[in-house]
């Protein structure tokens, strides 16, 4: 398991290894923010790596298509929570992550 911090909410989410950030998010009782589901088409999940990109899985080629077309720079610190797996600790900061009702 890989702990990820999320601020400005101040949570810390174990992520296991092949799962995704979203997932763990999810998984914990956490809503984050969302507008396809998951599954990587609208970018809204995109999120700031802090801390730890060197933690950080590898960008698959459908988060790569959506950060372009939504103009989204590919420069490493921003990357799409549902589909961001990691391998150690990582900061993340994105706002809208919130306790499940």
């Amino acid at each position: 398991m890989s702990i990820v911090s999320v601020q400005p909410l101040g949570i810390e989410l174990e992520v296991a290894p092949d799962q995704t950030v979203m997932a763990a998010a999810v998984a914990a009782g956490y809503g984050w923010p969302t507008v396809c589901e998951a599954n990587a088409s609208c970018g809204t999940c995109v999120s700031i790596v802090e801390e730890g990109a060197e933690n950080c899985g590898p960008m698959p080629a459908d988060e790569e298509e959506t950060l372009t077309r939504t103009l989204v720079p590919l420069d490493g610190q921003r990357r799409l929570a549902c589909r961001l797996t990691v391998t150690g600790p990582v900061t993340l900061k994105k706002r809208g992550v919130h306790k499940a009702e």
